[in-house]
Formats: C-alpha cells, structure tokens, sequence
C-alpha cells in the first residue's frame, strides 16, 4: 500500500514538474521544444520500423512466389481447401 502510493505521488510530482515549465518565461518553449525532439525520436522508430517490415513483407512475397511456381498444383490444392473451410465455416 505504502508503495502504491509512494509510486503515485512521484507520478503526480513529475507532471507538476511539467506544469513548472509552463510558468517560466520560457517554460512553453523548453516543453515546445522538448515535444519537438520527443516527436522526431518517434518518427525516426516508426521509419526504422517500416524498413523491417518491409524487408520482412518482401522475403515471405518471393518465398510465397517461389513456392506458386514450384509447385502449382499445391498451392492450388491449399487455396481450394481453404476456400472450402471457409465456405463450410460460412455457411453455418
């Protein structure tokens, strides 16, 4: 109990800490430009994000694309066994 609300109150003190920032003179300027850099940091992940999806999309697409035209006949029987699930699924 005495935890909980030690890690409560240290909570509450940091966004009156953010709050201080505001009644300086510059404080709008310091939290203006603290959001700035917190938002390129954020876009600088989700750009490193979106490479290794990418790269991870491109990987299954040729290795889905290899495996069609090894085999045809294969993926033509999953496809079709799949739809048949799927419609037995729906008919339901």
């Amino acid at each position: 109990m005495v935890e909980s609300y030690q890690s409560t109150s240290s909570g509450s003190a940091d966004v009156a800490g953010n709050d201080s920032l505001a009644g300086r003179p510059n404080g709008s300027e310091e939290l203006r430009a603290r959001s700035a850099m917190t938002l390129s940091e954020l876009k600088d992940r989700l750009a490193g994000a979106q490479d290794v999806v990418k790269t991870k999309y491109r990987v299954v697409s040729e290795s889905t694309d290899d495996f069609v035209h090894d085999s045809p006949w294969k993926a033509v029987t999953m496809a079709l066994i799949g739809g048949l699930i799927i419609g037995m699924l729906a008919a339901r």
